[in-house]
């Protein structure tokens, strides 16, 4: 049983959560950029080329205003009542343009969003009789410590606070060691919901000029800005049921650079070629949550939930994927353009680190302050985990007339994920010790297929577009391998061993709708 809207949403400060923060495989924009499936980095003039080729602001040679706004439509029925569609705002900008017979320089200045994270997620998963806590149980155990006192305690405050809250049972094998498990009994279903909000949002600054309408050069400064909210609730049935409520935030900016070039290489041709080199985006960002845990009583009604975590706080950098891209384009006439690009993104080279300053690492005063200005093993997972993103696009423009013209577009964009991808919070990383949830989902393909219609009078123009996107994801409460590498586990549970969660098939189809309004003077 599944339920989804939007696109994928932050989960906990690590490699998924990297990811999708930084994941804009998708076209947001004008409405004329949108109906050509953003494949305009060779052709410009359309200030949402700011960000994919700068380059193509220079074509333009009248000082615009535009703005761009519309509906984002579920194709799935929402677990929560907001309704079936969300409104976005999704772009405002000028350009000031400055030009002579065989010289322009122009700038732009552009709001545009890069992503939505409004998301309305449940998946029902089937067990088998693993357990979220025999994940819990397995992870802590490899992370358990002892303090000046003698005493064990994990370094995730989660982690120890559910210890401490009585979620695991501690004994002593005989070889002394201690160890850490649920309480008896095995798991049957795990219900998941979650509801999201906010967006990444880009702040371009943008100069371009060029000469001879031969090379058009442009430069981007961009400003990026997260602000995520997510509430979310995990319900474990079976022998012994629980339910954790949780409620978290992501906020911070980044900033990066674009340089981009359009060349036409024959005088008297419009064939043009373009490039265009992204930065990574550097972030600097902000994680708070609050966890709650609840039992049900005699008669099944769960109880208010006991906050084992109610300040969860981390400061951390992410340092996003270098990006490359190329296109070509072409005119015939007034009648005829296209465009086709290839764009290249190094996922599997995201980074994430913390601000460069001691800080203690581990929960209530234990362990020793350290300097974590770079976090290399969750780097290593990272690598391991993740692979590049290849997108192939293109779009076409008709113009039957002066006034009206007709658009089409197509995108094709590889999945981030390795096929043994998955959230392993096991390996000694220090965002793990602040990790508050334990799903995470494996995203396939991705098409976006997109049309247009516009209209251009003498100073105003209007254009509306229609975008699908089609994409599935693979749900996973939990991490499974403890089945696999727990010994103390499957001595316990035998029938158990490599027992592995079948993953729950999610739909992130849906369907926007952008209104451009804009005027050229």
């Amino acid at each position: 049983m599944f339920c989804i809207a939007g696109i994928p949403a932050v989960q906990a400060q690590e490699t998924y959560l990297n990811e999708r923060m930084t994941n804009t495989s998708d076209v947001i924009g004008t409405a004329r950029y949108v109906g050509m499936g953003g494949a305009m980095g060779a052709l410009g003039a359309d200030i949402s080329t700011i960000s994919n080729n700068p380059a193509g602001i220079a074509m333009l040679r009248k000082c615009s205003i535009s703005l761009t706004m519309g509906p984002q439509i579920q194709e799935a029925s929402p677990t929560y009542g907001d309704g079936r569609a969300v409104f976005s705002f999704d772009q405002i900008g000028f350009v000031a343009a400055l030009s002579d017979d065989d010289f322009n320089l122009n700038f732009a200045f552009n709001y545009q969003k890069r992503a939505n994270y409004n998301q309305n997620v449940f998946a029902s998963q089937a067990l088998g009789g693993l357990s979220q806590a025999d994940m819990f149980a397995w992870v802590a155990n490899s992370t358990a410590n002892v303090n000046d006192k003698g005493q064990y305690y994990f370094k995730s405050p989660f982690y120890d606070n559910l210890y401490t809250a009585g979620f695991f049972k501690e004994y002593t094998p005989t070889s002394g060691e201690p160890y850490f498990r649920n309480e008896k009994g095995r798991a049957h279903t795990g219900d998941f919901s979650r509801h999201s909000w906010g967006a990444l949002e880009g702040f371009d600054i943008n100069m371009s000029g060029n000469y001879d309408n031969r090379v058009f050069v442009g430069l981007t400064m961009g400003i990026d800005h997260i602000r995520y909210r997510q509430d979310a609730t995990y319900e474990q049935i079976g022998d012994v049921s629980y339910m954790f409520y949780q409620d978290q935030a992501v906020t911070g900016t980044g900033f990066n650079f674009k340089l981009g070039t359009i060349i036409r290489p024959l005088e008297d041709s419009p064939f043009r070629f373009g490039v265009t080199v992204e930065t990574p985006t550097w972030f600097t960002l902000k994680h708070t949550a609050n966890i709650g845990l609840s039992v049900p009583d005699a008669s099944g009604y769960y109880k208010s939930p006991i906050y084992i975590n109610d300040d969860n706080y981390l400061e951390y950098n992410v340092f996003s994927p270098w990006k490359f891209r190329a296109s070509l384009g072409s005119t015939v006439s007034d009648f005829l353009a296209w465009d086709v690009e290839y764009e290249y993104s190094m996922n599997d080279y995201t980074k994430m680190g913390y601000p460069r300053e001691s800080y203690d690492n581990y929960y209530n005063g234990h362990g020793t302050s350290v300097d974590m200005d770079k976090d290399v093993e969750m780097g290593n997972m990272t690598h391991n985990m993740l692979q590049g993103v290849h997108n192939f696009r293109a779009g076409i423009e008709l113009r039957p007339f002066s006034e009206v013209a007709f658009r089409a577009g197509y995108n094709y964009y590889t999945s981030p994920y390795k096929s043994n991808a998955r959230l392993d919070q096991s390996v000694e990383s220090g965002a793990f010790n602040f990790s508050t949830t334990t799903e995470y989902i494996n995203l396939s393909d991705k098409h976006i297929i997109t049309l247009g219609l516009g209209y251009q009078g003498k100073a105003f123009y209007a254009d509306i577009a229609y975008k699908y996107t089609s994409q599935s994801g693979q749900f996973y409460a939990f991490d499974d391998n403890f089945t696999s590498y727990n010994s103390s586990f499957i001595a316990e549970n035998p029938t158990l061993q490599n027992v592995q969660l079948k993953p729950t098939e999610l739909n992130y189809n849906h369907h926007n709708v952008a209104v451009t309004l804009g005027f050229r003077f």
